[in-house]
């Protein structure tokens, strides 16, 4: 869970705890753990006190390579195997007594502006703490600006009309502030409400003919989600991250292409959403949604020749995601990215969770969740794995769905809470120098 006190202790999936205070559990059964736990850490009522000191297991895992078709070594969507296991005793921090301060925002969006210098002369961060080689790494990585541009960074733990407001609120604090360019953090967000999940990406996207998402249901409707659908939504806040365009730039060119859709007098809309029946083909002709365009970061020409002209005028975007990123986090981060909006995707592969399921009720008081429909991203690739989860026979990775990064950092030390030493905001600055040096070119 975003900012619980496991992940800022670093504890990562794949973690094992092998210990608790002084007691090991080296070799200990789940029964044997569990009442050691009961007869150990609880108090007269059986209530569990709790423990501050744990010892986990990190896997240390060895990366493989194949060859390719051509017999090239290739590290492509590279498979990492568990070659052992290195302890390390950390102290979790406790909700009541160290409750989780962002420095700006709240608990759904924190931000702050990434500095170009977090690091004092004696090597410390800016809670006084001194850093190790590796974390002096990192943050080195980060504070690295050649173009000497402002980075907002903005953290969403979650999609809810909470977070929707949180981050209108951070996009303006950090405009404000003079940013060129934005870091958006998605990693352990595990979802929430689709709807603002969706209002929030089409605000970050110009084009109102834009897709964000599909929905395939189980009677065969296919059906494409638009900016546009959002665009004339009451709570639609405009479109964000431009440097020369007005935040009503998407809504008048809706105006000025389908008059029809805006009453004069009132303003409100008359917008009739797609049919759920209708093939790619009948959307391309009848509504002009066309399946968008994925464009490598690492191809600069590329992009200034296929991207529009509004593209050179909106802020810069890298998106971080990792295996706890899912369900509507993965659909917001897709509808950007196939859309041609990111710089990069930064991480690792995301949980692959794009199913819309509905519980009904059971008159043994039970319940049933039916799975009634599937999201697929606008390049139209699934993001739950089709088919019964395997293993790979020959490379033992599991194949599953998720969003593939642009740029892998598989951080497995965990999410630190201070940015200046995440190895993967370095990276994601890494990736918005380059851009910005493809563009002075």
């Amino acid at each position: 869970r975003p900012d619980s006190p496991a992940e800022r202790a670093g504890l990562t999936a794949g973690d094992r705890i092998v210990a608790v205070g002084k007691h090991n559990f080296v070799g200990y059964s789940r029964e044997d753990v569990a009442t050691t736990l009961k007869l150990k850490y609880s108090s007269s009522n059986n209530k569990y006190t709790g423990q501050k000191d744990i010892t986990i297991a990190k896997p240390v895992r060895r990366t493989l390579v194949s060859l390719s078709s051509d017999q090239k070594w290739t590290t492509d969507d590279p498979v990492n195997v568990v070659v052992g296991y290195k302890t390390s005793r950390v102290r979790l921090p406790t909700t009541s007594l160290e409750p989780f301060q962002p420095q700006h925002g709240n608990a759904y969006v924190h931000y702050e502006l990434i500095q170009d210098s977090i690091l004092d002369s004696n090597n410390k961060n800016s809670n006084n703490e001194q850093l190790d080689d590796s974390a002096r790494t990192a943050v080195s990585a980060v504070t690295t600006n050649t173009n000497n541009n402002k980075v907002g960074y903005i953290r969403l733990t979650r999609f809810s009309r909470a977070s929707t407001k949180g981050f209108l609120q951070a996009i303006d604090a950090l405009d404000t502030a003079g940013v060129d360019s934005y870091i958006i953090d998605l990693r352990n967000n595990y979802g929430g409400v689709i709807q603002e999940a969706l209002l929030t990406a089409s605000s970050l996207l110009r084009d109102p003919h834009a897709v964000l998402c599909y929905t395939m249901n189980s009677r065969g409707g296919f059906t494409p989600h638009d900016v546009e659908e959002y665009i004339v939504d009451k709570r639609y806040p405009g479109y964000l991250l431009s440097k020369t365009e007005s935040p009503l730039a998407s809504l008048n060119q809706l105006r000025r292409e389908k008059p029809d859709m805006f009453d004069d007098m009132t303003g409100t809309t008359r917008w009739n959403p797609p049919s759920s029946f209708m093939s790619l083909s009948e959307q391309r002709t009848k509504r002009g949604l066309s399946k968008p365009f994925i464009v490598s970061p690492a191809n600069a020409a590329e992009i200034t020749n296929k991207m529009p002209p509004f593209w050179h005028t909106q802020k810069k975007l890298v998106l971080l995601v990792n295996e706890g990123t899912a369900s509507s986090a993965e659909v917001f981060a897709s509808s950007l990215h196939d859309n041609g909006r990111t710089v990069a995707l930064v991480g690792a592969r995301t949980y692959g969770k794009g199913l819309i399921q509905h519980t009904f009720p059971m008159p043994d008081a039970g319940g049933l969740r039916l799975t009634v429909a599937e999201y697929l991203t606008p390049a139209l690739h699934h993001v739950t794995n089709v088919g019964e989860a395997r293993y790979d026979s020959q490379t033992g990775a599991w194949i599953r769905g998720g969003i593939q990064p642009d740029i892998l950092c598989d951080a497995h030390e965990g999410i630190p809470s201070n940015i200046g030493a995440d190895l993967c905001v370095g990276m994601a600055l890494d990736a918005l120098n380059e851009a910005n040096n493809n563009n002075d070119i």
